[in-house]
């Protein structure tokens, strides 16, 4: 069976949501994230990301070699990054990873999750424990150009405003094929 794949903005609760199909399911959780910090000796993601001078490049291609890694797993939960759908060009700015998209479309079931914008940036704008994502950018100019790609890219959309996880969960379920 193929894995299912949570992506989506960062904040949105993809976590919460990859936590609760594992107990519902007994399938494992594999987050891009903490594989990331494992690879890099422990390194947080800011800091990983600070270490390289703010370039987000070399982060974005060890995304790429977890989803290459990953690829050949079956009846995983993929917590995915925020970010997990782009890549940068060689002037820094970001762009839709055509690689990591075939990745992710060939093995997985990919489920975009939304909340509202104004939700999101309230939940992450003065979150310290969250990479910056750009010194110029605002998160919500980079929200509102993230948003139509996770539409795009994914098999389903599903909004979690005012919905419990459980809800939710047994919508990724049923439309899944996972049950």
């Amino acid at each position: 069976m193929k894995n299912i794949a949570l992506i989506g903005p960062r904040g949105v609760g993809k976590s919460k949501i990859s936590r609760k199909l594992s107990k519902l399911t007994g399938k494992p959780v594999i987050s891009t994230d903490m594989i990331a910090v494992y690879l890099t000796g422990g390194v947080s993601i800011p800091d990983f990301v600070k270490s390289h001078s703010g370039n987000w490049k070399p982060f974005r291609d060890l995304e790429f070699q977890i989803l290459k890694q990953i690829s050949g797993s079956q009846n995983l939960i993929l917590d995915c990054g925020g970010g997990i759908l782009f890549d940068q060009d060689d002037s820094s700015k970001e762009i839709v990873s055509e690689r990591k998209i075939n990745i992710l479309k060939e093995t997985a079931f990919v489920i975009s999750l939304s909340r509202k914008s104004e939700y999101l940036v309230e939940k992450i704008q003065n979150d310290p424990t969250r990479p910056p994502l750009s010194s110029v950018l605002s998160y919500k100019t980079i929200l509102e150009s993230r948003l139509p790609q996770y539409r795009a890219h994914s098999d389903i959309q599903i909004a979690l405003d005012d919905r419990s996880t459980e809800e939710v969960c047994e919508e990724i379920l049923r439309r899944s094929g996972w049950v």
